[in-house]
């Protein structure tokens, strides 16, 4: 099934390493606070975490693919 969620994304080196869909913009921001609040800063990475709202193909509350 295709829809529109919000999505809590790692990118790095410009490429989306880890994806968790979520149901609302809040729940997102909230496990990206705490992910950030837990990890830190690295310097060493080109890492971003970022929450998007974005259209998904989703499976089981899985994401299987982005949809452009």
């Amino acid at each position: 099934m295709i829809e529109l969620t919000f999505v809590l994304l790692l990118v790095m080196g410009g490429e989306k390493v880890e994806y968790t869909p979520y149901q609302s913009l809040s729940e997102c921001l909230s496990v990206r606070r705490k992910i950030k609040r837990n990890v830190g800063y690295t310097s060493s990475f080109d890492q971003k975490w970022s929450c998007k709202e974005l259209k998904v193909k989703v499976q089981d509350g899985n994401i299987l693919e982005f949809v452009e």
